[in-house]
């Protein structure tokens, strides 16, 4: 890859980082497998010496190269780099044929230096886009491999300048070259660079509108790219095939051709704005704009993201074609000038005339008939240049609609008669049925009454085969969504299938081995076979038996879990509640009393506790027995908890001393609350024996977070309220006493 970076202000320098894959040519055929590096892997240590004495010459030059940047009032970006590139290249030209760098190279890298300079050269200038140049340095590989007898070079020199014939119009050349790299494949037995040579010449053929020989060379090109499992190749095939299907009004074969071609171009990442973007003109051709806005979108996103302006021109040209028949001339007219900016600064004339022609439809499209004109002029002289029937014949067709508001009835009489010659034979129906609209026009505007019913009658046939073609496009392109939704379904249930037939091929091992071992008895052998084959016919029975039981499992699997659950809450409440009394336990009453206290003073609410003991129990225990103690606490605490609202908590803190956490209540509400308990307590023990009237009864101390130093601390409540408890023993027992702070 080369990367052109501005450094200094008013200076390019090359920043050369060499990778595995480099953008060769507008349609990008060569790559993955296909491409060497720039440094091919030598035979012996002597070739990777000059190999690396001949990098060491080519980065010398590269690295002593400045030119002067793309004035700062160009419009476009990526044909301001473009245009930079080329400059470069011509500056390491001369700078390589430079007395001192052939001296430099003679000295570094030896007899080998010219061969390895031009190698070198011509991977650096097709990375950039520099095509004339690239191809003068290609020539030279191919004259030093064929010199040397390496076949192999003289095969990717022949490749790459076919490539570079195609891009720039010379189909003559990229005919000669095509056919000699097929024959070179077929006399060294290099299958790949065959398929590559047979695309070419199908891509020739159909741009020179011979769709059968171009639909031969690209199947065989297919058949090749899938047997050597290049998915690379194979992805570009299909693209290829799709066009040729498309111009041959197949468009069921060529949406499912472009489709498969994409899937492979997403796993891959290769070349992917070529996929979305093919997809996208078939999807313009059945009428369908929002589906190809939608591909075209995608695929700018991806040349945009590679940041190649060779990568980028064909699809924003591409683009601008939509956005013409979707009426959007403005946008239009702006994609098709940056198409072209960065296509004459890269040399590219085919789809120059392309994109003028979509900058001639878009000035139409805006009323700016004059300048329209110019453009389209320019597009029908390239197209007649290059021999590419549409651009003559469309060019024509809008040059007469030109003419047509111009009322210059007799020039644009001659361009429609001649337009519609072309797009007869091209097979354009859209442009055709507008043609012949138009020449209808005009002979009723010139009176000839003749003319004018016969065209009418022309008009009416090609519209009628429109919309019958235009309903079976769509219902074509539903089609292949719909079968290739099928096949993708299919693809997952053969799966599904191969997993249950690796399974089944797996049993029927493990039964052969069983076989084996059991063979040194001729009746345990026989009884084995028998079992093995009646084991096959019983292996759907089996398998439906086996379902069953996982669905059995399953049921007590979840009967388990249900209990497990249950058992886990039990554990939990167990965990965190006193067993006799049911009340919390000591552990989480004192979590909760510290989360209490740390949401009450966040949030500026009071909190109190209130630290209950029952009086004189050890007597009580002493004269009744531990039996009769429980049965007491247990009596208090009930008496306790219907004291108590839903959001108050009463815990057991240790033997008979209680504690209860009030939140959001003022002191004297605490203090009621705490005489209520006092004395319901002494009712319910007095109940429960009429001579613990006196002696069971409960000593409370109440401590609030408000009488606390801040921060508010657990260890503080706590012993502030066992000092009011302690004062409530001290005064007699059964009342209440506050805290003293």
């Amino acid at each position: 890859m080369i990367a052109l970076a501005r450094q200094g202000g008013n200076a390019h320098i090359l920043r050369i980082v060499w990778g595995s894959r480099r953008d060769y040519g507008r349609s990008g055929r060569l790559g993955g497998s296909q491409v060497n590096q720039v440094w091919p892997a030598a035979g012996n240590r002597r070739d990777r010496d000059t190999a690396s004495r001949a990098g060491a010459v080519l980065l010398l030059v590269a690295a002593a190269v400045i030119w002067t940047p793309a004035h700062a009032a160009d419009t476009y970006p990526r044909a301001a780099a473009a245009a930079s590139a080329l400059r470069a290249a011509q500056t390491i030209t001369d700078a390589l044929e430079a007395p001192v760098t052939t001296e430099l190279a003679s000295a570094l890298a030896g007899a080998d230096a010219d061969a390895w300079a031009a190698w070198s050269a011509a991977n650096l200038f097709s990375a950039i886009g520099a095509l004339a140049a690239a191809d003068v340095q290609w020539q030279r590989v191919a004259e030093s491999a064929q010199r040397r007898g390496d076949l192999s070079r003289l095969g990717d020199a022949l490749a790459q300048r076919a490539e570079i014939a195609l891009s720039r119009g010379n189909y003559a050349l990229c005919q000669q070259l095509a056919e000699s790299l097929s024959r070179l494949a077929q006399a060294t037995g290099n299958r790949s660079r065959g398929a590559f040579a047979e695309a070419e010449l199908g891509v020739l053929a159909r741009r020179r509108g011979h769709l059968d020989a171009a639909l031969s060379h690209q199947e065989r090109a297919l058949t090749i790219y899938r047997s050597l499992r290049d998915d690379y190749g194979t992805a570009q095939s299909l693209t290829d095939l799709a066009t040729v299907y498309r111009d041959r009004g197949d468009f069921a074969k060529a949406l499912d051709m472009a489709l498969e071609a994409v899937s492979l171009r997403e796993r891959s990442g290769d070349k992917l704005e070529i996929a979305y973007r093919n997809t996208g003109l078939l999807y313009r051709e059945i009428e369908d704009g929002a589906t190809s806005r939608s591909y075209f979108e995608r695929a700018l996103a991806v040349a945009a993201k590679r940041d190649s302006p060779v990568a980028y021109a064909p699809v924003v040209g591409a683009y601008a074609g939509l956005l013409n028949d979707l009426g959007e001339y403005t946008a239009a007219q702006t994609a098709a000038e940056e198409a072209l900016a960065i296509d004459q600064a890269l040399g590219d004339r085919p789809h120059q005339g392309l994109e003028h022609l979509e900058i001639g439809r878009a000035l139409l499209g805006q009323h700016r008939t004059d300048e329209a004109v110019t453009e389209l002029e320019t597009a029908l002289a390239l197209g007649r240049e290059l021999g590419q029937r549409e651009i003559v014949a469309r060019s024509l067709l809008h040059l007469a609609d030109a003419a047509l508001l111009g009322h210059d009835k007799l020039r644009a009489r001659g361009l429609l008669d001649e337009a519609i010659a072309g797009l007869e034979a091209a097979r354009l129906r859209t442009q055709l049925a507008h043609a012949y609209a138009s020449r209808e026009q005009l002979a009723r505007a010139e009176h000839n009454d003749a003319d004018a019913l016969r065209f009418a009658h022309k008009y009416a046939d090609e519209r009628e085969e429109l919309l019958g073609i235009r309903a079976s496009r769509q219902l074509a392109a539903l089609e292949t969504r719909h079968a290739r939704s099928e096949a993708e379904q299919r693809v997952v249930l053969l799966a599904k299938d191969n997993e249950l037939q690796a399974a089944l091929l797996a049993k029927q091992h493990l039964q052969r081995r069983l076989g084996l071992i059991a063979m040194a008895a001729l009746g345990a052998l026989l009884l084995l076979m028998l079992w093995r084959f009646a084991g096959v016919r019983r292996l759907n029975r089996a398998l439906a038996r086996r379902n069953d039981e996982i669905d059995r499992q399953r049921v007590a699997l979840g009967s388990a879990n249900r209990k497990l659950e249950r058992q886990a809450v039990e554990l939990h409440h167990a965990a965190i509640t006193d067993s006799m009394t049911g009340i919390a336990n000591r552990a989480y009453s004192l979590r909760q009393l510290a989360r209490s206290i740390q949401e009450c003073a966040r949030e500026g609410r009071e909190l109190a506790l209130l630290l209950i003991d029952f009086d004189h129990f050890k007597q009580i225990n002493d004269l009744h027995g531990h039996l009769f103690g429980d049965s007491v606490l247990i009596a208090g605490v009930d008496a306790m908890r219907r004291c108590l609202r839903p959001g108050d908590m009463l815990g057991r803190f240790g033997g008979e001393e209680f504690i209860a956490i009030v939140c959001g209540r003022d002191a004297d509400s605490v203090i009621a609350l705490a005489e209520r308990i006092r004395l319901r307590v002494a009712e319910k023990l007095g109940e429960l024996s009429p001579e613990l009237s006196q002696a069971a009864t409960v000593s409370i101390g109440v401590a609030r977070l408000a009488q606390l130093e801040p921060p508010p601390r657990l260890e503080a409540l706590l012993e502030a309220a066992d000092q009011a408890l302690y004062a409530a023993k001290s005064a007699g027992r059964n009342r209440v006493q506050r805290y003293a702070a």
